[in-house]
């Protein structure tokens, strides 16, 4: 059934619910009217176990249900619709049937051979989108449908998507040929988190799921300082202020594997490099071989996130024993193979600290080869604001009616933003900026104010006021403009550096460069608010390689400035001793922003 009219159908079934006196977070309420209605028109009988549940509400009774909807698979999205807004700020997303099944399939493959008692468990398992899918393929090996349904675990703290979850596998069994009991009590509500994992206690031969994406710290998912400590109990150091609560889900499915076992979960393409999460990839890979990763590359969820799932096994040897395998990728909702994406290397290496580099290719980043005469630390010094920075200028900016901020009177300053920075080039005058919830046409700060103000963002305005480049954050390419004269101010998250200023076209150079580019989505993929765009912090421009090729690094920063982008990704080409190879650098001008080319 097309979304447009599933969701015209939920939003029916909505107003008939509250018409009947029903609360928006009566989820149980809900999943019981939903499941019994599609029952209904499908001819099913209702597990004895959910009728006895409660009543529904009569109005419900007068929606006609589409016979599209009469399917195990879509019991679940549809209960996932008429939930409240607040649950989906919360991080609760139905997954769809064919990227569950997908998943369930890549880690399937995986799974040593020989396991004659296969287990299955969702942690966040919704209504049963991922179980389902494992189903089928426990069905595909000679299972029958009542021996399924007892591998088969689930946990959630939503009853009514538990009622869900297991209306959905009960009549998936019966439509297979199986005479599912009442309840087998396998999918059960509770707080995987915190509570005593269910199953086996050798643990289980697949862990599949999509745990709620949300910070700790943040919206619906903050827990009380009991239940923190006692994830800091459980977790140790993966645990910290703003960890994502998919991260523990991550940990959480790693620990519960069986030795031969495998995981593929769903969490935010943040992970892959966030801070953060360090500390659950380095758990991760510390405990499990890592040997693929899903990027989807395209919207999954109706939230504007990003999401990747690492496919993970946990060895039937000891950890470390072995070469690390080869990783390989696959991206989108078809799974389009990728091939290796990372070459196997020994264990006695270090774990690396980022997987961003392990999802270039499902980006389409090309081959980024070059030389390097250092890092760009050695010959400038990058400095970056934060939130009392930030804060402290609101009070002090306005708009003028200067035309160029050359003509600025004495204790003005044009304020900069990343959204004023293109490459090689700060458009302030030319375009609008975005600071403090509002648009401003040519914003200006009121330094003497400011400096009477004091505190961080005076000190940060100071320190500041020399010739610098300036680079922008939340951009496809790596974007950089400079400031010659040292009068500009600029706001977080864009990130200043300082150097000679006879190098600060070079500086620009390097920043702009393609290479810069695939470098920088090599070690922030993820972090910012797209996956294809970078999210640059003062250590990784740090880090970002120099060229070899002085002469042509030169011909780079000045082609730079003079706003001629071919001749100078020729030139950078040139200088990171790149020759013969043109497909980086179409690459990164096919993402050039419109008003740079």
């Amino acid at each position: 059934m097309a979304d447009a009219d599933l969701r015209v159908f939920a939003t029916e079934l909505n107003a008939v619910l509250l018409a009947g006196g029903v609360s928006p977070s009566d989820r149980s309420t809900i999943a019981r009217s939903v499941v019994q209605m599609v029952a209904a028109a499908a001819g099913w009988e209702v597990p004895p176990a959910l009728a006895a549940a409660g009543p529904v509400v009569a109005p419900a009774g007068e929606l006609t249900v589409p016979s599209e909807l009469c399917s195990p698979r879509l019991l679940g999205e549809l209960y996932e619709s008429t939930l409240d807004p607040g649950a989906r700020s919360a991080g609760s997303h139905y997954t769809p049937a064919d990227v569950a099944a997908g998943l369930v399939g890549l880690a399937w493959s995986r799974i040593e051979r020989g396991r004659d008692d296969p287990t299955v468990w969702d942690p966040a398992c919704g209504g049963g989108a991922f179980l389902l899918a494992a189903g089928d393929r426990l069905l595909e090996d000679g299972w029958s449908a009542d021996q399924v349904l007892g591998r088969l675990w689930g946990t959630d703290t939503d009853p009514g998507a538990v009622a869900v979850a297991e209306a959905s596998l009960a009549w998936w069994a019966e439509l297979n040929g199986g005479r599912p009991a009442p309840s087998a009590g396998n999918v059960t509500s509770a707080d995987s988190l915190l509570e005593r994992r269910p199953g086996p206690p050798e643990g289980f031969t697949l862990v599949v799921g999509n745990p709620p994406f949300q910070g700790q710290l943040t919206g619906r998912a903050i827990r009380g300082a009991d239940e923190r400590e006692a994830l800091r109990e459980r977790f140790g150091s993966v645990v910290g202020p703003y960890t994502d609560i998919s991260s523990l889900f991550m940990v959480l499915g790693v620990d519960a594997l069986a030795p031969g076992g495998a995981m593929a979960m769903v969490v935010p393409s943040s992970l892959l490099s966030a801070r953060d999460a360090e500390a659950a990839r380095r758990r991760v890979t510390e405990t499990v071989d890592l040997v693929g990763l899903w990027v989807a590359v395209e919207p999954v969820f109706e939230a504007s996130v990003d999401v990747c799932a690492p496919v993970v096994v946990r060895p039937s040897g000891s950890p470390g024993s072995g070469p690390r395998p080869v990783v390989v990728g696959w991206r989108g909702r078809t799974f389009e193979g990728l091939g290796a994406v990372e070459t196997a290397k020994g264990r006695v290496e270090p774990v690396p600290a980022s997987w961003s580099p392990l999802a270039l290719r499902a980006l389409g980043v090309p081959d980024h080869d070059h030389r390097a005469g250092g890092t760009l630390a050695e010959i400038c010094r990058g400095a970056g604001a934060f939130r009392d920075e930030y804060y402290g200028l609101v009070d002090h900016v306005s708009d003028t009616d200067v035309e160029s901020m050359n003509d600025l009177p004495v204790g003005q300053a044009p304020l900069i933003t990343s959204g004023l920075v293109d490459p090689g080039r700060c458009r302030w005058g030319e375009r609008p900026a975005r600071f403090a919830r509002r648009l401003w046409e040519r914003p200006v700060v009121d330094v003497v104010a400011l400096e009477r103000a004091g505190g961080k963002a005076a000190s940060w305005v100071r320190s500041t006021a020399r010739p610098k480049v300036v680079v922008a954050s939340q951009t496809r390419v790596g974007e950089a403009a400079v400031d010659q004269d040292g009068r500009w101010v600029v706001s977080t998250p864009a990130v200043v550096l300082t150097t000679p200023p006879d190098r600060l076209w070079e500086i620009a150079a390097v920043v702009c460069s393609p290479v810069a580019t695939a470098v920088l989505l090599a070690g922030a993929a993820g972090t910012a608010r797209s996956v294809n765009a970078i999210r640059p912090t003062v250590e990784l421009i740090g880090n970002l390689p120099l060229p070899v090729d002085h002469e042509a690094w030169g011909e780079g920063a000045e082609a730079l400035r003079r706003g001629d982008m071919e001749s100078f990704a020729s030139a950078m080409a040139l200088a990171y001793g790149r020759t013969g190879a043109a497909e980086l650098e179409e690459w990164w001008a096919s993402r050039l922003p419109a008003s740079a080319t």
